[in-house]
């Protein structure tokens, strides 16, 4: 598995430490929990895919028959195989007793599964998780290098590519191909592509056009996974003659970048970067309309989360501070987007003594 045996210790451990007996992952139809594949690097299809993990003092991985020979080349204590006369309820009611306490992740737990195990007490256990995930470890790190020098090649497709001669829907189609001929596994997202009005929009629908790029302001915003781990960057552009505003516009976002990454340093909170990117966006006369970024992992926004300070009083009794520690990796993306065009620019950033900038976005122009 790509977490150590240290780290899934240190899991156990904060299990043992609130009294929970066992935790309880699921993926079944739209239900999916990374955290299966986080804790036994076995990857299945979004949507398409069903399985269970039960953590207590070991992992037991239950799959259907369609993934059962597959699941048996990972390194997993037991796997069972269930059918229609060995049904996954069949081994919970003997696993989740009464006034037991099971751990899961709460927003994405089925009701239906709580219904039929009233007496057995669930807990959130989110925050362990988060907690246990936000720092990564080196074949974590690995994983998301190589997801991120695949988005840097995306880069330059996309530098060689662009023009007013070709279709957004053209150009995503172009680049994920050739992200998927350097390694990639599969997408983290479906790109978006905005050029001329739409670029205005932070998420626009569709993702992409089948309109030709037009000319002025535009982004592309793409990321990839490899073993599980993603990638994700914002490439911003601009073709053809600007006007003053929308050079203020790309001005300011750069200013926003640079200042946010010189800012970071191990051990301030995320919340203090956020406010260095909004108060340069805001005294240039523009909203920031969204987080400066989000942690990177298994999931695309992972832990740490670079948004503001809660000034609401009973936001701020749930609120956690988090400060930054060697070996997270994030995003770092101030953007800004008004009705004269909209510019962001994203890379990766792995935090060590000095940040690492692990992708090569910039603004760029034709």
């Amino acid at each position: 598995m790509p977490v150590s045996k240290k780290k899934f210790n240190l899991f156990k451990k904060r299990l043992k430490e609130k009294d929970i007996d066992i935790a309880v992952f699921l993926c079944l139809g739209p239900i999916h929990d990374f955290n299966i594949q986080y804790f036994t690097d076995f990857p299945q299809e979004k949507g398409f895919s069903f399985s269970c993990l039960l953590i207590d003092n070991k992992r037991t991985l239950f799959v259907s028959k369609l993934d059962y020979d597959r699941a048996k080349t990972y390194n997993i204590e037991k796997i069972i195989c269930l059918d229609k006369k060995r049904h996954l309820h069949n081994y919970l009611k003997d696993k989740l007793k009464p006034k037991m306490k099971v751990g899961i992740v709460e927003n994405i737990f089925p009701y239906s599964f709580v219904k039929k195990y009233r007496q057995t007490k669930f807990v959130d256990i989110s925050d362990i998780l988060l907690e246990i995930r936000a720092i990564k470890e080196e074949q974590e790190i690995n994983r998301i290098k190589k997801a991120c020098k695949i988005a840097n090649h995306g880069i330059k497709i996309i530098q060689e590519n662009l023009s007013t001669k070709i279709r957004e829907r053209e150009l995503a189609f172009l680049l994920e191909k050739e992200m998927i001929k350097k390694g990639a596994d599969e997408l983290s997202f479906p790109t978006i592509i905005t050029s001329g009005s739409r670029s205005i929009h932070i998420h626009p629908y569709p993702s992409f056009s089948d309109k030709k790029i037009k000319k002025g302001l535009g982004l592309v915003d793409f990321g990839v996974r490899y073993k599980g781990y993603c990638s994700d960057v914002t490439l911003p552009f601009s073709i053809g003659r600007l006007s003053e505003k929308q050079k203020k516009i790309v001005k300011t976002v750069e200013d926003a970048y640079e200042k946010s990454i010189d800012a970071l340093e191990i051990g301030k909170p995320t919340w203090q970067i956020y406010e260095v990117a909004k108060n340069i966006i805001e005294k240039n006369g523009f909203e920031f309309k969204h987080a400066l970024g989000h942690g990177l992992g298994i999931e695309l926004h992972d832990v740490p989360s670079f948004s503001p300070k809660s000034e609401d009083k009973m936001q701020l009794k749930e609120w956690k501070e988090i400060k930054l520690e060697k070996n997270m990796i994030f995003t770092i993306e101030p953007g800004v987007y008004t009705k004269y065009g909209g510019c962001r620019i994203e890379n990766d950033i792995l935090m060590d003594k000095k940040p690492k900038i692990l992708t090569r976005s910039k603004f760029f122009e034709l």
